[in-house]
């Protein structure tokens, strides 16, 4: 599982380097997609398997399944991490998210996602309201309610 919140710097050929204590769970490779909110999500190889069915299940039926799957699936590249913990995130996903240099790396449980610095701060401050806001009358899942 992947929790925290990390800043990193692109370099001039657009390798992100991961955090230290990521990295054990990316060295049998990794997938990187488009993520909802303009960010990408960076999945470990064996846990990408839940996400492809995910999508796999949304079906052709509709217009807005067909362009999920060909967002996902076309917009996903698979790749490794060098000696020096780095991931090589090509221009198409970096132009989608809008990395430049400064991202905030942040685990999010099964997968990480990268955001562009000022995408990251407006996110995480809706995400803190939403948290300081929330119903304590809605049970989180998975807890005695």
């Amino acid at each position: 599982m992947f929790y925290g919140e990390h800043m990193h710097t692109l370099d001039m050929k657009g390798r992100l380097t991961m955090p230290a204590k990521y990295r054990a769970q990316l060295e049998e490779g990794l997938l990187i997609t488009k993520g909802e909110d303009r960010c990408l999500q960076i999945w470990p190889t064996r846990a990408w398997e839940a996400k492809r069915v995910e999508v796999e299940n949304l079906g052709a039926g509709t217009r807005h399944d067909r362009r999920m799957r060909r967002g996902v699936f076309g917009g996903t590249q698979e790749g490794d991490l060098d000696k020096q913990g780095r991931v090589l995130i090509d221009s198409i996903l970096r132009g989608y998210a809008g990395l430049d240099r400064d991202c905030a790396v942040v685990g999010v449980g099964r997968f990480i996602e990268v955001w562009s610095a000022e995408l990251w701060e407006e996110e995480r401050s809706l995400a803190e309201e939403t948290i300081a806001d929330r119903d304590e009358s809605v049970p989180l899942v998975g807890t005695p309610g």
